[in-house]
């Protein structure tokens, strides 16, 4: 896990614009920037480099700083721990909707995030995606809702040549019974009134369902994931 110091001098880089281009600064302008001394800031900006959460070049007008995205990746892990503890308590959402085929390519694109799902979602996915078709306007308030939550990032990347983008995921439980995520992908053949849902077992199989039977899927907050 990050450590504090290195937390917040990423923090005080991204404030300075370092997450998104490169950053000119001394080690004396970032000890004031953090109020530690310049010895202490030197010290951690080599433990950031080393780590591999910054990339830093020697200038004649001091240190040029960008962060990595193994660095933007701690950032984000942080923003979303506290989006989870600034979200009230609400009511449950639950999403319903029916089963359908998908388009086929739900094996080839889990297999491609296995390892990053994993990570995320702490279970491998069974290759393969649920498709859920939502119908009712009230289902579709509730996938706003779920949109409003902090969710969990998947953050993209670039395999043989192939980019792969971000994908978005929303704990839930399906059926009340079956630990789940949704998937959103940055790329996708779907509608939106489809949603594509992993699990860590065959879902169809589990539950004995087939195509236009009805799935719930309950949201399950981040603070409230086991």
């Amino acid at each position: 896990m990050i450590t504090p110091d290195i937390w917040f001098t990423l923090y005080s880089l991204a404030n300075k614009g370092s997450i998104h281009s490169k950053t000119v600064l001394t080690t004396s302008e970032l000890g004031d920037l953090m109020n530690v001394s310049q010895q202490t800031a030197s010290r951690r900006i080599a433990l950031c480099v080393e780590e591999g959460y910054l990339i830093r070049m020697h200038t004649a007008d001091g240190m040029l700083l960008q962060i990595t995205d193994k660095g933007k990746d701690e950032l984000l892990r942080v923003f979303s721990n506290l989006e989870v503890a600034f979200t009230p308590i609400q009511d449950d959402i639950v999403i319903e909707g029916s089963l359908v085929t998908g388009l086929g390519e739900g094996a080839y694109y889990v297999d491609a995030y296995a390892s990053k799902l994993r990570e995320a979602l702490g279970f491998k996915p069974h290759l393969g995606t649920l498709n859920v078709k939502v119908t009712d306007e009230d289902s579709r308030r509730a996938i706003g809702r779920m949109k409003n939550t902090p969710p969990l990032v998947v953050i993209g990347f670039r395999h043989k040549g192939r980019t792969f983008g971000d994908v978005i995921c929303y704990r839930v439980k399906v059926n009340n019974e079956i630990e789940a995520a949704v998937v959103m992908a940055q790329r996708t053949h779907h509608s939106e009134d489809i949603l594509e849902v992993v699990a860590p077992v065959n879902i169809r199989e589990i539950l004995s369902i087939g195509d236009d039977s009805k799935i719930t899927l309950t949201v399950i907050p981040l603070h409230m994931v086991t």
